[in-house]
């Protein structure tokens, strides 16, 4: 199997696991952490004829006695549909994302999200960004998921080192009432480049959260006392050094990004691995959700 293969599989498998686990999750009325997604409570009232018993407020009903009959007097919860949303999905194909462990974490947190926002009937963008931007517009979140695999599978649409600040331009001009901006990349890009998302989403007012893909080994120093050569996959640049030196300046680089987004208030995850991502499916929804229902008209 090609490498081209083994990431095609790779990303079909995980946007399966992704939309299987965004499918099991109780959603709407339940009385689970993620009530608010779909319908949220908004009051009480008496029982109709023609209302769904499975939303009779049983403990009210109970206390609820008519003085003229004795008898119980039912109620019933009354819930209010969600605004649909527009949501823009950027997912980072450049070079440095084409990693095994990488590809299988987008893949899941994306199809997390799109699953979600397929069932609440959102409008979506999705931009790969890979040799330049690409936008498809007018998706429903299963088309999205499907189009984005059919991107990682083809052997020319992905790979490039374009920089995060060539997607802003198109995001601006998708841009509508009831947006959010949901980008799935990695480190790889300047700092400056995420202070540029940072300015773009305060001019829009655009409710944004970031998710941060990394492999293990790019933030953790594998072994001490040593001396490595590492190649800037994008670029080609090769880094000679201690790695103690040059895991020193990772980290800072990362601090840097982590600084940026905390100052512009913009909700982030790192995702350090697939297991990291399955371990923390709640924590990746909320972060969505967050940035999703902060979205208004403008």
């Amino acid at each position: 199997m090609s490498s081209r293969d083994r990431l095609c599989t790779i990303a079909r498998t995980h946007a399966l696991l992704g939309q299987a686990k965004a499918t099991s999750m109780e959603l709407g009325v339940s009385k689970s952490r993620f009530l608010g997604i779909g319908i949220e409570y908004a009051d009480r009232r008496e029982y109709q004829d023609t209302d769904d018993v499975r939303y009779v407020d049983w403990a009210l009903t109970a206390r609820s006695i008519d003085p003229s009959t004795g008898e119980y007097k039912p109620y019933t919860k009354v819930f209010h549909v969600e605004q649909m949303k527009n949501v823009i999905l950027v997912a980072d194909l450049t070079e440095s994302m084409l990693i095994y462990e990488k590809i299988a974490s987008l893949f899941y947190i994306s199809s997390l999200i799109l699953e979600l926002s397929h069932r609440l009937s959102d409008k979506v963008s999705l931009v790969a960004l890979a040799h330049k931007p690409m936008i498809y517009a007018g998706l429903k979140g299963r088309q999205a998921i499907q189009l984005l695999e059919q991107i990682i599978c083809s052997n020319s649409q992905t790979g490039g080192n374009t920089p995060l600040s060539a997607v802003l331009s198109t995001v601006k001009a998708y841009v509508k009432k009831n947006t959010t901006l949901t980008v799935i990349a990695d480190y790889a890009h300047d700092p400056e480049e995420f202070s540029m998302l940072a300015k773009l989403k305060n001019t829009l007012m655009t409710p944004t959260a970031i998710y941060l893909v990394a492999h293990m080994w790019e933030t953790q120093l594998p072994a001490t006392g040593t001396t490595a050569t590492l190649v800037d996959p994008e670029t080609g640049t090769l880094i000679t050094g201690r790695l103690e030196e040059v895991y020193k300046a990772i980290n800072t680089h990362i601090t840097h990004v982590q600084a940026v987004l905390s100052k512009a208030r913009i909700s982030h995850l790192e995702i350090q691995g697939i297991g990291d991502a399955q371990m923390r499916t709640v924590k990746i929804i909320e972060t969505y959700l967050k940035a999703r229902q902060l979205a208004i008209g403008v």
